[in-house]
């Protein structure tokens, strides 16, 4: 069923033009192309994503603040059952190291407790991915190499 959400917002969100809106069993599939969002909302939450301006305009927690000079391509937003979570996905110029350490250093110097960590590759390949846990709340990160010589990563955090 979530992919049958997701994939009906997608083609919302392909549509083009301003807003546009739709119900489906119950399910309200709304979108916005000219500010590239598209939202679902259920009885039982919300999902909504943005590209281009409207994700580079997101606002990251204090405890996982956006990467210094990092492009946000995508942004995914959920609400179910009271609770909140963002996955940002990023590319920077930076080595995955780098992006890596940012991250670890902003969680643990905001009390963040490092629950994971894995870094490695071959061949200019790197990755790296990582985990945090504070007052029941998590965050997780996926950083990689791209063939293109990007860094990009994806990052989850929970929201307000």
């Amino acid at each position: 069923m979530r992919h049958l959400v997701i994939a009906a917002a997608g083609l919302l969100a392909a549509c083009g033009s301003s807003e546009k809106s739709t119900t489906i069993g119950g399910a309200t599939f709304s979108t916005d192309g000219d500010k590239g969002s598209a939202k679902i909302t259920t009885s039982e939450g919300t999902l909504k994503t943005s590209e281009g301006a409207a994700a580079a305009s997101v606002t990251m927690p204090d405890f996982a603040p956006r990467y210094p000079g990092a492009t946000i391509s995508a942004v995914l937003e959920s609400e179910s059952g009271g609770k909140k979570t963002k996955m940002v996905t990023f590319a920077t110029a930076d080595p995955v190291e780098k992006v890596f350490a940012f991250y670890k250093t902003a969680l643990t110097s905001k009390g963040w407790k490092l629950k994971q960590s894995l870094s490695g590759g071959e061949g200019g390949q790197s990755v790296a991915m990582g985990g945090a846990e504070k007052d029941g709340r998590e965050v997780s990160f996926t950083i990689a190499r791209s063939e293109e010589g990007k860094t990009e990563a994806v990052i989850n955090v929970p929201g307000d």
